[in-house]
């Protein structure tokens, strides 16, 4: 996968800039050169120079970004089919309206989730404070009280000075699992164990599948209305996806129709498209609308995943606030329980 160097916005704004240059009939060999000096972001003109020199030696736009290395492999795969199909124009309005559309759902996720985080670290620093500064008080109250407590406030009690060995444990063992899981998925095992957790969980699993169908349908409506057939469309548009799990069923997919099996049949026995995308192909196959199919298919996939990604971000707030107060609620109440105990002694 190539290393994302821009944000979101900064390849918005860029698709757009290269969408009106290639509408108004400028090509890349005129427009690329002319669109670097107008840049006014130093590593973007930088890379942009850099893809203008790529081009004026004879390189196509997609050798030319692929070769500069800091752009995502979707953006890549899709300048590549605008190449194929000469539809440059008709991708970069697609790539620039995808990544808008990414740019506010990072930025929704991104305010979700900071007062959770802040709420994460101040809950954090109470336990501290109470398991090494206020625990120890009460172990000192309880021995000078010489164990005169209720049964129960005792165990409590006894079960809070212990959390002190408890958060030390927890603290290691996170810190070696989350180790063990970075190692393991940076292996190609591990990438692949994770590339089919993404697809598979019953969180996130259909919201993935979902934009799996957005990106491949986009890809097959450019394609097929440039003229190619359906199976040629799909063995070009299924590099879009950069998920080695699903690029290998989709590897079986192509196997499967040369075998002679239908494209819907096959897109269904894949078990990676929602069922509707697969029936409403299968109705494209048998009307010969498949170009009148696949167009509505992009536009309801895309439109499922932009409202699911925002109904997820908006979910992760209140999870998160709920799970950590609970925790709170549970470490206030093994200091609060034992306090009640010893002014009940004393009293």
């Amino acid at each position: 996968m190539k290393k994302r160097v821009f944000s979101a916005m900064e390849l918005s704004l860029l698709c757009h800039q290269m969408e009106q240059f290639f509408k108004s009939g400028v090509s890349p060999l005129e427009g690329i050169p002319v669109l670097s000096e107008e840049i006014t972001n130093a590593r973007l003109k930088k890379s942009m120079e850099f893809i203008s020199e790529k081009i004026i030696e004879g390189m196509s736009l997609y050798q030319a970004f692929l070769e500069e290395g800091s752009f995502p492999d979707y953006m890549l795969q899709m300048i590549r089919i605008g190449e194929l199909t000469g539809k440059l124009d008709t991708v970069m309005e697609n790539l620039s309206v995808y990544y808008e559309n990414e740019s506010d759902l990072n930025k929704e996720i991104k305010n979700a989730i900071t007062y959770p985080v802040i709420l994460s670290l101040l809950i954090i620093g109470i336990i501290g404070l109470m398991i090494y500064k206020v625990i120890p008080v009460f172990d000192e109250i309880f021995q000078g009280l010489g164990g005169q407590m209720p049964k129960e406030a005792q165990v409590i009690l006894l079960f809070t000075i212990s959390l002190k060995k408890i958060f030390l444990w927890f603290l290691i063992i996170s810190v070696f699992v989350i180790l063990i899981i970075i190692i393991f998925a940076k292996t190609k095992k591990g990438k692949l164990v994770f590339d089919e957790f993404k697809v598979k969980n019953p969180v996130t699993g259909l919201l993935y599948r979902k934009v799996i169908s957005y990106r491949i349908g986009m890809g097959l409506d450019l394609t097929i209305q440039s003229g190619m057939n359906t199976i040629d469309s799909f063995n070009l548009v299924k590099g879009l996806i950069d998920n080695k799990y699903v690029a290998n069923v989709l590897e079986g997919v192509s196997q499967n129709i040369a075998n002679g099996e239908s494209f819907s049949d096959a897109i269904k026995d894949s078990k990676v498209f929602p069922e509707l995308f697969s029936r409403m192909i299968k109705t494209g196959e048998r009307t010969g609308k498949m170009n009148d199919t696949i167009k509505k298919l992009t536009r309801i996939y895309g439109k499922e995943s932009e409202i699911s990604l925002k109904r997820f971000s908006k979910t992760i707030e209140p999870a998160l606030v709920a799970i950590l107060s609970v925790i709170l609620g549970m470490v206030l109440l093994s200091v609060l329980l034992p306090l009640i105990g010893i002014m009940s002694s004393i009293g």
